[in-house]
């Protein structure tokens, strides 16, 4: 076995050499170096007595509801002038409710403040002059609509989904028909994203993408990481297809940010919740706050266990010299995904402009599977009829703390954060399969057990810096420094006639081997941003120094990887007449291998199936283009977004004979994949108790690459749409129907059919909203099912699914002492945020 102790010293070596700490001093030198020329035009020749910069009037204040004092984040303000009322200027209220309109010519305006759910607040006499080129508001307070709407019963909804400037912004507690569900449900009701019925999640038909779990990493993949988080615990999910310099450039279609949920409020606060469905499914989690003054004090933690039941066939055709073997298998299996979780910390409020936040969490989960299947395989030379049961448990635990700490200055807009984050954790991933003549289990024909099991360390430091130039320049920079050491160990066993399936791995087996990965990424950003009333824009730049290695017991040598990577983005913005926006982008990405990807030894699916990484694959290097147009609709929008997305060196998964029937999957760099799309959104309300919201997404998707030494090329036409209606019956009780279709696609080496699916839920709310009742049906008409097909130049394959369903959901939510809602946490986009009575009825 390798001697771990050994290579961590010499991979920390190689992180504090002297070389890369010049290489990395004079990057930062040429980074600040390119932020001064960014800046220093602009700055440098103004003259202060005579620009029009020192000219300009400035408009600020505070957006509050009133009676209550919460802040209200993201709601709209616009400056009108006087006498035409023709639009000044407008902002939205950032997180501390504080707004600002600048740019304003000398003169007399009126202001109109709005949020969904309040009524609009117009405030005149605010006039402009040379004299007095500031006018402070001081507080705004909005009005709560739901106050004068329900004498009328008309009741007044939220936005389920909201546009930023670049990114937009999902309420889970919009969609009742996640209730009880987890991130992955939300996801199937965002734009941008397909779900499909076997929960695996694309963006625009990429499932390469980055989670984040408010604002930081998490040690799991994408998609665990996803179905770990109950749905109940989401504050907002922010879908981010281009993101700036300043977030990580990894994942291919860009990231996905889950926010949490923590309460605001003053006191003890809290919120339970726990779920069941027909499948046998059981969930609960909590979070309970304590806030005063000084300290926030928080705890939250979930239990869960997720039944998920489906059948299964398939069709294999392995072409041999002068023979073909056939393997036709149909069966059901049964997945279980079980875990819990715990977290606790505080905020500490140093003073008014330091504060201190520390995390500590912890979970163990595990997924495991029971699939039996009867296959009938045979040629020209046998003829075997056989029964396969696989068993599959891959499981993990996790203990991770972060530090935060945030500085404010005089200047609201400038700021310093930074943040440690480890996280140590082990995994272990079991499989077994025994196969049988005919449908009798006591008669064994053969069988295996493949063991891998792990531990990794990973630990990040970040820091980042705001500065203010004026009301609308800013530079922002940071560093970020990412350290990953995974140990993996593998051993493989089969047996025939006798079952031996309590066999205990070994390092004296002759099939164990052992790797250790290290990876170390330094990251250096910087960005650049100015705006005006009409046109803003963000110049960025990151180049991240990656130092990679894999050593394999097998192998003599290490596969090693030592590279700088540069990542420049732009983001531009022009607003238009009548509440229109248009916003452009681009971004330059890299999608590196996941850490399975490059594990090179065979791994034992089943009978009839095994899987190798590649320790030799390289990264995937993206360029993403998008233009967007968005247009406000009365208490709606509409919006619009092309955009094209070229991958390079893409990693596809591949399929090809092992031996005999027996098919392998593996990965590899192919070639180049183009997308190109229109993505449309429509919210609007035809009435004052029907929400519509309407999703759309067409694209043409081409790959080109190299496929067993030849040229390949494939294309095809994907589409897929959406449809949401949420009715307010009453003011407590809200029905939701929704559904999704997705069309056929291709694959380098096939075609993926279509599927669609359908949800409905009920939803009451008790005991003044303390008490929600959420009743919802997964599949309400059972067309959940799709398939796929593979075909190489020695095998064809097609496999069908069909998820067990319809699914009946029960979920009970129940809050404390926090009947009325904390809506600066509500994080809504342009006037999205959320209100009492409506789907949640309290933010935490």
């Amino acid at each position: 076995m390798l001697c771990k102790s050994k290579r961590a010293f010499r991979s920390l070596e190689k992180i504090y050499r002297l070389e890369n700490m010049k290489r990395i001093g004079s990057l930062i030198l040429l980074l600040f170096s390119v932020a001064l020329l960014f800046a220093q035009p602009m700055v440098e020749n103004v003259d202060p007595e005579s620009s029009s910069a020192a000219k300009r009037g400035v408009v600020k204040g505070k957006v509050i509801e009133q009676g209550s004092s919460v802040l209200l984040e993201y709601a709209n303000v616009a400056l009108y002038r006087l006498p035409d009322s023709t639009l000044a200027g407008g902002a939205i209220a950032g997180a501390d409710g504080r707004f600002k309109v600048d740019g304003l010519k000398p003169g007399n305006y009126y202001l109109d403040a709005k949020f969904i759910g309040y009524e609009h607040t117009k405030q005149g006499n605010i006039e402009i002059s040379k004299d007095n080129p500031e006018v402070d508001l001081g507080i705004v307070e909005l009005v709560p609509a739901s106050e004068n709407l329900q004498e009328v019963n008309v009741f007044a909804q939220d936005k389920p989904i909201a546009y930023d400037i670049d990114k937009k912004v999902v309420d889970p507690s919009q969609f009742p028909t996640t209730a009880g569900g987890t991130a992955t449900d939300v996801l199937a009701n965002t734009p941008s994203v397909v779900v499909d019925i076997e929960g695996n999640v694309t963006m625009r038909g990429s499932s390469n993408f980055t989670v984040l779990i408010d604002g930081r990493p998490t040690p799991f993949e994408a998609a665990d990481a996803l179905d770990q988080i109950p749905a109940s615990t989401i504050r907002n999910i922010e879908i981010i297809t281009n993101p700036s310099a300043k977030y990580d450039p990894d994942g291919n279609a860009g990231i996905i940010n889950i926010n949490t949920k923590k309460s605001k409020l003053t006191g003890v606060s809290g919120i339970v919740n726990a779920s069941t469905d027909t499948r046998g499914s059981m969930s609960g989690d909590f979070l309970l706050n304590l806030k005063n003054e000084k300290f926030n004090f928080f705890v939250n933690g979930n239990l869960q266990d997720r039944q998920r039941e489906g059948e299964y066939s398939s069709i294999n055709k392995t072409f041999e010299t002068n023979d073909t073997i056939f393997t036709i298998s149909d069966g059901y299996n049964n997945r279980a995904r079980k875990g819990w979780s715990l977290k606790t910390g505080f905020d500490y409020y140093i003073n008014d402009y330091n504060t201190l936040t520390f995390s500590i969490g912890g979970n163990s989960r595990s997924s495991e599977s029971d699939r039996w299947s009867d296959t009938h395989e045979y040629s020209s030379e046998y003829d075997l009829k056989s029964s396969t049961n696989s068993l599959g448990d891959r499981s993990g635990k996790e203990l991770s703390m972060t530090l935060d700490y945030q500085k404010k200055f005089d200047n609201e807009d400038q700021e310093f954060t930074a943040y440690i984050y480890y996280e140590t954790g082990n995994g272990e991933d079991y499989s077994l399969y025994n196969r049988y003549f005919g449908a009798d289990a006591d008669s064994l024909i053969d069988g295996q057990i493949n063991w891998e099991a792990g531990d990794d360390q990973q630990f990040r430091v970040k820091a980042d810096y705001v500065h203010p130039f004026t009301d609308n320049m800013k530079l922002e920079t940071g560093y970020q420094l990412r350290i990953n050491r995974d140990n993996e160990w593998n051993d493989v066993h089969w047996y025939s006639g006798v079952d031996e399936s309590d066999y205990e791995p070994s390092e004296d087996s002759e099939y164990y081997s052992d790797t250790y990965f290290m990876r170390d990424i330094h990251s250096l950003y910087t960005t650049f941003s100015n705006s005006g009333n009409i046109f803003g824009y963000q110049l960025g730049l990151r180049t991240e120094y990656t130092n990679r290695s894999l050593e394999y017991s097998r192998e003599t040598e290490p596969t090693t990887i030592e590279r700088w990577d540069f990542f420049p983005t732009l983001h531009l913005s022009f607003q238009l007449p009548a509440e229109q926006q248009v916003i452009a982008s681009y971004s330059r990405r890299i999608d590196r291998p996941r850490g399975y990807y490059l594990e090179p030894f065979i791994t034992y699916v089943d009978a009839y199936n095994v899987r190798k990484g590649n320790p030799g694959i390289e990264p995937e290097y993206i360029d993403s283009y998008e233009l967007g147009y968005q247009k406000q609709l009365g208490k709606g929008f509409a919006s619009a977004e092309i955009y094209h997305r070229k991958t390079n060196n893409k990693i596809e998964r591949l399929t090809s004979v092992y031996e005999g029937n027996v098919m392998m999957g593996t990965v590899d760099n192919i070639g180049v994949d183009y997308s190109t799309g229109l993505e449309l959104m429509l919210n609007t309300n035809p009435t004052d108790w029907w929400m519509l919201n309407l999703m759309g997404n067409a694209y043409h998707y081409k790959v080109d690459g190299d496929l067993y030494g030849d040229n390949t090329s494939q294309e095809s036409f994907n589409w897929h749409t959406r449809i949401s209606n949420t009715f307010t019956i009453t003011p407590t009780t809200k029905l939701q129907f929704d559904a999704m279709y997705h069309s056929p696609s291709v694959t380098v080496q096939g075609t993926r059919e279509g599927f669609m699916f359908s949800n409905f839920a009920v939803r009451q709310d008790l005991l003044n909203k303390k008490l929600n009742l959420t009743l919802s049906v997964f599949d309400l008409f059972n067309t959940a099912k799709f398939g796929h097909v593979n075909e190489g130049p020695s095998f064809y394959s097609s496999r069908n699914f069909d998820i067990k369903s319809p699914v009946v959901s029960l979920t009970l939510s129940y809050k404390i002492n926090n009947y009325r809602q904390n809506r600066q946490q509500g994080g809504q986009g342009q006037g999205g945020g959320m209100m009492e009575g409506g789907m949640d009825g309290g933010e935490f």
